[in-house]
């Protein structure tokens, strides 16, 4: 897994919840691969509350890059947990998030970028923390 670089964007997002905070979700072809870029957009959560979900949500065996794509890709299809869906907004990955290659398409993406996310047209309350059944997954 490598380091991924910061990038800005524009294009549809899907702000979901899970366990709590609140994650976007945007798609984009770059370099002949399609591109996840999911990340936290609740303030003081950092990217890596996404890889420590998986971590309690996957079996020792399941791929947890997988598990995070389904996530968004689950939010996006059948809107579970959506706080809002833009279709062109700006938004905006820190560098230092970690980028994997799937190795083949999966979900119809074939890299995930996760990071720390900003889409400025958000408003405070819909990146606060939401209800969840269950917080011990974002623990």
């Amino acid at each position: 897994m490598a380091t991924a670089e910061g990038i800005k964007g524009r294009g549809r997002i899907t702000v979901f919840s899970m366990f709590g905070p609140v994650f976007g979700y945007a798609s984009r072809f770059a370099d002949g691969q399609q591109v996840a870029y999911i990340g936290p957009l609740t303030p003081g959560i950092n990217w890596g509350k996404l890889w420590q979900m998986a971590d309690r949500c996957c079996r020792p065996q399941d791929s947890r890059p997988q598990w995070i794509i389904t996530q968004a890709n689950r939010s996006f299809i059948s809107g579970s947990d959506v706080v809002v869906r833009l279709s062109d907004a700006d938004w905006e990955m820190e560098p230092g998030g970690r980028l994997v290659e799937l190795g083949g398409s999966y979900a119809n993406q074939d890299v995930l970028v996760t990071g720390n996310l900003t889409v400025p047209d958000l408003t405070a309350e819909q990146i606060a923390p939401k209800f969840t059944y269950y917080p011990q997954y974002a623990g």
